[in-house]
This record gives structure tokens, sequence and C-alpha cells, in this order.
């Protein structure tokens, strides 16, 4: 299966070692283990699908694709892809079923 999802933002967490792409689902399912098929350069799998809270006071969130960088020098590479405003286009490799967003 594969998603799309129309990146809003992106940010590091060094916390986590996790490259975080944020945006809106335009079709399909996230899931954890797939890979970016376009645009090109985020080169590891979904490591996990979680929510990044954009408003507090009203409650705005966003679906978010984290990425585990194994150095720093992966974690310049995806932030020089400047995200924003792009799609990325997702397919499974060997995702767990347990781990789906859908769409909205």
């Amino acid at each position: 299966m594969t998603a799309r999802l129309l990146v809003e933002g992106s940010f590091a967490l060094p916390s986590r070692r996790l490259f975080v792409a944020h945006g809106r689902i335009l079709d399909g399912i996230l899931r954890i283990g797939q890979r970016v098929r376009a645009p090109s350069g985020l080169d590891a799998p979904v490591a996990a699908v979680e929510f990044v809270l954009l408003s507090a006071t009203a409650g705005r969130e966003n679906p978010a694709l984290a990425f585990a960088y194994q150095s720093e020098d992966q974690l310049s590479r995806w932030q020089a892809l400047t995200l924003a405003g792009r799609t990325l286009e997702l397919e499974d490799d060997n995702a767990p079923a347990n781990a789906d967003l859908p769409a909205s």
C-alpha cells in the first residue's frame, strides 16, 4: 500500500535521534516501516507514526512521520531537503499491520 503526506514542517528531535516530518495525509495509510519513494533523500524507513501538537489552545495537531538518523551527517542531509510544501510518497516495506494511521 502507498500513502502521500503533504509536509507542513519538519524538525529534529535530538533526544530521541529522530527527524520528524509533519503535515496532512492526502491519501493512503501511514505505517511504521514504510519508505519514502519521492522525493529522494530520506533514506530510512518510518520509525514511528505520531502526532505533533500545533496549537494547544485550538487542539490542532498534525500526523507526523519520524525517521531515526544514524549520524549527524545523515540528519544534516535530511534537514537540507527543505520538505515544507512538498509531498512525501511512501510505500510499504514490511510494515506491521497494527501500526496504521488512516487518512482523515
